[in-house]
């Protein structure tokens, strides 16, 4: 075996152990909740050592992203490519209808999900940012395309655009989940009445 093959065994080897810990911890957060469930469980259930968790996750914090980010961006990605053909508010309210929905099967486990994601550093709090640039930046494409189109005015500022929404969309998320059960309808329709009120109202 070459020193190539034997790295790329290495590595691959070391994906399966990452994706043995991810999986794991997600039937965790499901059955015990995110607060009960302590390294040392998961390294049981998991079959493997205290340290090898913390080899690939420096904190718990890390673990509960890492195991539902390819979740949400699935939904993301669905979302995208689900979308309305015109309308950037039908659009971006398709958007934020397929993210608060995913949130909504479970608000108690999502406020941690959020909580703890909002402030996460290191390694995987930059993969969040960089995750969210590029949302960003998807958005920004939906609005460059609505002014190419005439529905918005032509000086419109497509990145400041998306920036609103998306201030609009956490200011919703995290107004659901100040309620017992997150009602996806009424927070859908505080962020039409801001997309409204932000970029149609004053050019009418």
């Amino acid at each position: 075996m070459t020193a190539q093959q034997k790295k790329t065994r290495r590595q691959q080897q070391k994906e399966d152990t990452r994706r043995i810990i991810l999986d794991t911890a997600y039937v965790l957060f499901a059955e015990k909740g995110y607060a009960q469930t302590t390294m040392r469980k998961l390294a049981s259930r998991a079959g493997v050592g205290l340290g090898t968790i913390f080899k690939h996750f420096p904190d718990k914090p890390s673990l509960l992203v890492s195991a539902y980010q390819e979740d949400l961006g699935k939904i993301i990605v669905e979302a995208f490519k689900s979308l309305p053909e015109a309308g950037i508010k039908k659009q971006l309210l398709h958007i934020t209808e397929r993210i608060y929905g995913f949130y909504a099967t479970d608000p108690s486990f999502s406020r941690d999900l959020i909580k703890e994601a909002l402030f996460l550093k290191g390694e995987h709090g930059e993969i969040l940012d960089n995750q969210l640039m590029v949302f960003l930046k998807e958005i920004a494409e939906l609005f460059k395309k609505a002014v190419e189109n005439g529905e918005l005015p032509a000086d419109t500022n497509v990145h400041k655009g998306a920036l609103a929404f998306g201030a609009f969309y956490f200011s919703g998320l995290i107004m659901g989940f100040k309620q017992t059960t997150f009602n996806t309808e009424e927070q859908l329709n505080f962020v039409e009445t801001m997309i409204d009120h932000h970029f149609f109202t004053k050019n009418r």
